[in-house]
């Protein structure tokens, strides 16, 4: 998924709200929620296979390629959130015609090189979600 219309905002009060963009998405791949299976076969059911519940979900990981002017700290703060083990809150606002919002909590556990690009400095980044994802309408 491309746009540079689709940006990341970051929250410091825990997901409750989400500043301005701290920089704008160039490429993404949105994270595959996945369900794992639990083996719940009853004995003595009459046939010969295996019978399963839902397990654990998965939020997946999100890789993100940013752009932000070199004085936004903000994703400079995100990026030291893998360094200092500190999880993070995310928001990715889709603007119209989507109009939505996907919100998590997240570590990060990639920070590619810095690469200053026209003025800019494009950077990519892996996001593990942690927990649930929150699907939201853009205001």
């Amino acid at each position: 998924m491309q746009g540079n219309k689709v940006s990341i905002h970051r929250s410091t009060d825990e997901g409750s709200t989400y500043g301005a963009a701290i920089a704008s998405i160039i490429t993404m791949e949105p994270g595959e929620e996945v369900t794992e299976t639990v083996d719940g076969t009853q004995y003595g059911a009459g046939h010969d296979f295996r019978e399963y519940d839902y397990g654990l979900s998965d939020g997946g990981e999100w890789n993100i390629t940013v752009r932000y002017k070199p004085d936004q700290t903000e994703v400079e703060a995100l990026i030291d959130a893998r360094a200092n083990s500190t999880k993070e809150y995310i928001q990715v606002q889709f603007p119209a015609p989507i109009g939505k919002t996907k919100s998590f909590r997240c570590l990060v556990t990639k920070a590619g090189l810095a690469i200053p690009k026209e003025g800019q400095v494009d950077r990519m980044l892996t996001l593990k979600v942690d927990g649930p994802v929150t699907d939201g309408d853009l205001a």
